[in-house]
This record gives structure tokens, sequence and C-alpha cells, in this order.
């Protein structure tokens, strides 16, 4: 097949996994219906234009990584979709849960590859038998599938086992990756790969950075929270409304004597001071339409004593959703400090088995090459 036609039928892939969220409303009137008919559409495809011989070899390879996926899943008591095939893509599941740990996560992703090395093993002992080189071919493909899939980039098994001992080798993959897509023609998913990695690598990087934004967010809540509490016992909101003032007008000035623009990592304090900034001025904006509301609002009190007000439902409403706010920004803080750690122990487990994996399926994909070049197969 030319360079050409291949990268055709490769945008077409691209295209329908763009509209794969479509496609899976479209298919999940059953428990298994989208998976049996997403995989009939992709085996005509592949025979339409490589003959059905090798289109069930591909679907049958494509198929075994996913259900490696769904075993694992399954074992960690993690709910997922059903498997839906994209034609000259492959096939995606999608958690419903997200695991508890990257450790979990890596657990999840070596199902893929293992049941991939274990799909293509029955092809060995045939080749053998028979000495079709079409099972070299099956060989070398499912090999080559699922080492593809070890690279450590985020979207892929590997960036997600790796993840384990370091995000940080996520560079080293978009850097081999980058080098492939260069020197080679590459097909546009491979682009698209190397697109979604840059931004996971990058998300991960700015990590630290968003941290510190939302332990600010986190404390201006907190003191509004604090502040509002007060209000029942104002005699009077004018010197609060002076101190309103004097901060959104601090906040302007402080903002406006900021950069506009700010290179990531060397203007990172530059940059988190305008936030802050941004941080304020929302807080103050926040603060004086609730007391405008609250100061509108007649007051009630527990059978007409004065001494005994009714709380504001308004006050309480406020301080309600700001405290889910506040637990919300806490949860993500906790998951974000403590998501990639891990033990000693599992750190060398999982590099271990990374390593291995990664050996034996580069092994068989050099077998398989090799049987391919001594029967050459018509590639026409």
């Amino acid at each position: 097949m030319k360079a050409k036609t291949r990268s055709t039928l490769t945008a077409i892939g691209v295209f329908l996994l763009a509209k794969v969220q479509w496609i899976y409303a479209l298919l999940k009137w059953s428990k298994f219906g989208g998976t049996l008919i997403s995989m009939a559409v992709s085996l005509s495809a592949y025979a339409l234009f490589f003959g059905w011989k090798f289109a069930i070899a591909i679907v049958y390879l494509i198929f075994v990584h996913e259900m490696g996926h769904l075993v694992a899943a399954r074992h960690k008591g993690i709910r997922t979709s059903p498997a839906v095939f994209i034609p000259f893509v492959g096939a995606m599941i999608s958690m419903k849960e997200q695991p508890r740990d990257a450790a979990t996560e890596a657990y999840l992703a070596y199902g893929g590859p293992l049941a991939g090395l274990i799909s293509f093993l029955p092809a060995v002992w045939l080749y053998q038998s028979t000495g079709d080189p079409f099972w070299g071919l099956v060989i070398h493909m499912g090999a080559m599938l699922n080492l593809f899939n070890l690279l450590p980039i985020s979207p892929l098994d590997g960036g997600r086992i790796v993840s384990v001992l370091s995000t940080k080798i996520w560079l080293v993959g978009l850097v081999v990756l980058l080098a492939i897509v260069v020197s080679t023609p590459a097909s546009p998913i491979m682009y698209l790969i190397l697109l979604i990695g840059a931004f996971s690598w990058w998300n991960r990087a700015r990590e630290s950075y968003r941290s510190d934004v939302l332990a600010y967010e986190k404390l201006k809540l907190e003191q509004f929270v604090a502040m509002v509490r007060e209000w029942p016992k104002l005699t009077s909101t004018w010197a609060l409304k002076m101190q309103l003032a004097s901060e959104a007008e601090a906040a302007q000035r402080h903002a406006g004597e900021m950069r506009k623009w700010s290179i990531p990592f060397l203007h990172d304090k530059e940059k988190f001071s305008r936030e802050k900034a941004a941080i304020d001025l929302r807080h103050v904006a926040r603060t004086r339409e609730l007391l405008l509301a609250w100061e509108h609002q007649p007051v009630l009190y527990e059978d007409n004593d004065p001494d005994r007000p009714v709380p504001s439902e308004l006050l309480v409403q406020t301080r309600r959703k700001a405290e889910s706010v506040i637990a919300q920004i806490e949860e993500e803080q906790t998951r974000n400090r403590t998501y990639y750690q891990s033990s000693a122990s599992v750190k060398w487990k999982v590099l271990i088995a990374y390593v291995l994996l990664a050996a034996v399926l580069s092994a068989f994909m050099l077998y398989g090459n090799h049987i391919m070049e001594l029967h050459p197969l018509d590639n026409a």
C-alpha cells in the first residue's frame, strides 16, 4: 500500500475519532452492541482495502488488546465503557471513574500490551507448522502495535505506565515521537498523539503553579466565608464598604502595574501576582454584590423578638456554595499531591515489567520482520 493511500486512510480514521462521542452515543443501545457493530464496520473497512485475511487479523489483535484493558479494569473494580472500534485508528474504551492513583492506572495500562503479546503467540506456532509467511506478518504487526503503545507518552499505555516512575519521562517520549515524525513519513494519527501528548506533559509540568493559584483561591474563599458569618453582627456596613473599595482600588492598581504577557516558568512570580490581583477583584465584586442584595432584604425575627434575628437564607446559601468550592479545591489539591506518589518497591516493579515487556515485544517484532524478509509479501 502506498504511503499516500495510508495517509488518506489514517486521515479518515482521525475524522472518525473526532466524532467518536457521537458514534458511541449512537451505538450504546445494548451492552455489547457498540463493540459488535463498530467491530463489523472496522472489519469491513480493512477488508475493503487490504482483504479479509488481513482485516480479521488486525481486528483480532486490537480486540484482544482492548480486552486486556477491560479485564485489568474489572480486576481493580473500575467501571469502563465497552470497546468501540474506529477504522484505521484502532479501538478505545473510557473509564467511568478515575483510578485512585497512578499505580492503579499503570496496572490498567499494562493489561493492553500484555494481552496483545499473548494474542499473537499462536501465530508463532502456526508459522512453524505451516511455513505460511502471513503468520510472520501477524507476529510483526501484533508486536509493533503493542510496542508503539508502550511509547512513554501520556495518551498511550506507556505514558500511563511510566507516570508511576516520573511524568518527566513524558518529555523523552515526545522527543522520540517527534524524531520519528520528522525523519519518516508519518500518518496524521502520529501528529494527533504528539499534540495530545504535548498538552498532557504541559498540564503536568504546570501543575505546581496551578496548585499555588488554587491555594490562594481557597484562602480568599475561606476569608469570604468567615466575613459573611460576621455580617449579622454588624451595626453598620459603611466601614465594610470602604474596606472593599480600598481593596478593589489596590488590586486594580497592582494589576495595571504588571506586564500583560509572561514567559512560563521564567515569569511565574509576576504571573502569579497578576492571578492574585484578578482573584482579589473577583472576590471584591462578589462580596459587593452579595452585600447589596443582603442589605435590601428585610430582617426577620423569631417570635418578633429583636434579639433573635432569623439567619438570612441568602447568606446561608452563599456560605454553603463557597464551602462546596473549598471542598472541591481541597480534593483537587490532595489528588495532585498524592496521585503520582508510589513506594520505591512499586516503582522498581513497574520499571522491570516495562523494560521486559518492551524487550520481548521488540524481539518478536524483529522475528516477524525476519520472516517477511525470508518470504517477501506483495505490498501493492
